[in-house]
């Protein structure tokens, strides 16, 4: 007689290919999710904005707001937060709150100062443009001694930047560290509408734009405020300039040194998680990296190496050195001289893996970050001109020529990723190398289809990723609840709270018909 044949062998030979397909994809949509909840708790990816502003005047409506407030936050729901110093008026003692959340839509994108009343100079009336104003009773001007203060706000969802904080400053030594945390202040002073001697500053963040490193773009900031400083050695305002972007600076590497104690050291780790591979598609990966780009077998390539597996011209490697950067932050460092950096088989797949899963409009928006230096969702014409050159070396391409003929670049010199976004979509030939390059790279790299397959996996596990986290909420918000009832009926009952019987009899009581 044969060796006995197991239970679990049979099944497996039942089971269709259908169903063994299935389950493997749901096995590998787990590993994603995995890597997406894992990557999130690192990262803290959930970007938070201002929602909504409210003013309390006097210390009985301070008070009592704030009792209210706590409330509101015990039971979970949504909450102010106290601006820590007040803005102050002639008799009463002015506070600002505001709301953060979540959602982007509701994200505010451009706040004014204006005042209440018509004749002042300072009155504005923003609603034909967009904006609505947030006001109090008892800041309308309507005595001598009264503040006339509006805040009147903006929500565009398509702005790559809103406002994710504010604070107020009283003296100097508050405006100078502010501004060395990137606050930008609003140049009215509050004392011109009748409030304290202050003056209010807003953080700004950016809300969908892709970003390179903080280190990489403090960085060329630095450098820039550096150069113009050599030019220029006694102008007090680069100075500040140069010593806030340095302390910037000193803060970003800070951030990223802890943050790199938390992901995989070795990048080849990092692709086979992030991409959840197999060990049959990773060795197909690795066969490409030795076989067709590096040749020589030194174990590591130049970016111009990198180019000629691609068969793109060399005018496009400081593009590709981005496509590095995306992934491995600040690529000088892969350098051990001057000279081009190099890379190994796990920074190439690294950087392969995470330029191949950006999605159309990722790609533009990271090609937007590339010469949007300060992260303020705006380039300038000379970038825009620059970027192009780098596509398009010296616009020798007919269509590129005929483009820039049609192309009404905005009054003030400046363009936003909406008008950016909406340019690429009208003449496409415009930013088609980079889509160029990302298909070269999923087609010699596992191909297209297996990508376009990967990131709907990535969608489908996302989505899970978010209705689990809706689902948590929703339960720890149901729990902070119950702690509050249970707190208040400790309160309320006393003893009696615990004497079965009695509460028996208080609920028959209650649910007794009366006759």
């Amino acid at each position: 007689m044969g060796s006995p044949v197991s239970l679990q062998s049979i099944l497996t030979k039942c089971k269709s290919f259908t169903t063994r397909r299935r389950e493997a994809r749901e096995k590998e949509i787990r590993k994603l999710v995995r890597v997406i909840k894992k990557t999130m708790q690192l990262q803290n990816r959930e970007v938070k904005g201002i929602g909504d502003i409210k003013f309390t005047v006097g210390m009985r409506e301070l008070n009592a707001f704030k009792a209210e407030n706590e409330s509101r936050r015990a039971h979970g729901d949504s909450y102010f937060v106290r601006v820590r110093k007040d803005i102050g008026s002639k008799n009463e003692k002015v506070n600002l709150w505001f709301k953060l959340v979540s959602d982007k839509e509701e994200f505010m994108t451009d706040i004014v100062l204006g005042s209440t009343q018509p004749r002042h100079k300072h009155f504005f009336f923003g609603e034909k443009e967009g904006y609505k104003p947030i006001m109090h009773p008892q800041m309308k001007g309507m005595s001598a001694s009264d503040p006339n203060l509006c805040i009147w706000f903006k929500k565009e969802a398509r702005q790559l930047r809103h406002i994710s904080d504010i604070q107020v400053s009283h003296s100097k030594e508050d405006e100078v560290n502010l501004q060395k945390r990137n606050y930008e202040m609003l140049s009215i002073n509050l004392s011109k509408f009748g409030c304290g001697y202050c003056k209010i500053w807003l953080l700004w963040t950016s809300t969908h734009l892709m970003r390179l490193t903080d280190c990489d773009h403090i960085q060329k900031e630095l450098k820039e405020y550096t150069e113009f400083l050599a030019k220029t050695p006694d102008d007090p305002i680069l100075q500040k300039m140069v010593s806030k972007a340095n302390f910037r600076l000193k803060e970003a590497q800070l951030r990223e040194e802890d943050h790199a104690r938390d992901i995989p050291g070795d990048d080849l780790v990092y692709t086979k998680e992030f991409l959840a591979l197999k060990p049959t598609e990773l060795k197909k990966m690795r066969f490409v990296y030795k076989r067709y780009i590096d040749l020589d077998k030194a174990g590591k390539v130049s970016v111009e190496e990198f180019a000629t597996f691609l068969r793109e011209p060399l005018s496009l490697c400081s593009f590709l050195r981005q496509v590095f950067a995306l992934a491995l932050g600040n690529v000088d460092a892969q350098s051990d001289s001057n000279k081009s950096p190099m890379f190994n088989l796990g920074s190439t797949l690294k950087a392969v893996s995470v330029f191949c899963m950006l999605s159309s409009t990722d790609v533009l928006k990271f090609i937007f970050s590339c010469y949007d230096i300060k992260g303020y969702g705006i380039i300038d014409k000379a970038a825009f001109y620059d970027l192009l050159e780098l596509f398009h070396p010296r616009h020798q391409d007919d269509r590129v020529h005929n483009a820039l003929k049609e192309i009404e670049l905005p009054a003030d010199g400046t363009l936003q990723f909406v008008f950016f976004e909406n340019l690429s979509r009208r003449f496409p030939h415009l930013l088609y190398p980079a889509f160029r390059v990302q298909h070269k790279l999923r087609q010699k790299f596992m191909g297209v289809r297996w990508w376009k397959r990967k990131l709907e996996m990535y969608d489908v596990a996302y989505q899970r990723v978010e209705r689990d986290k809706k689902r948590e909420n929703a339960i720890e918000s149901m729990e902070r609840k119950q702690r509050y009832e249970m707190a208040e009926a400790l309160n309320n009952e006393d003893g009696n709270f615990f004497d079965v019987q009695e509460r028996r009899r208080k609920k028959n009581r209650s649910t007794t018909p009366s006759r």
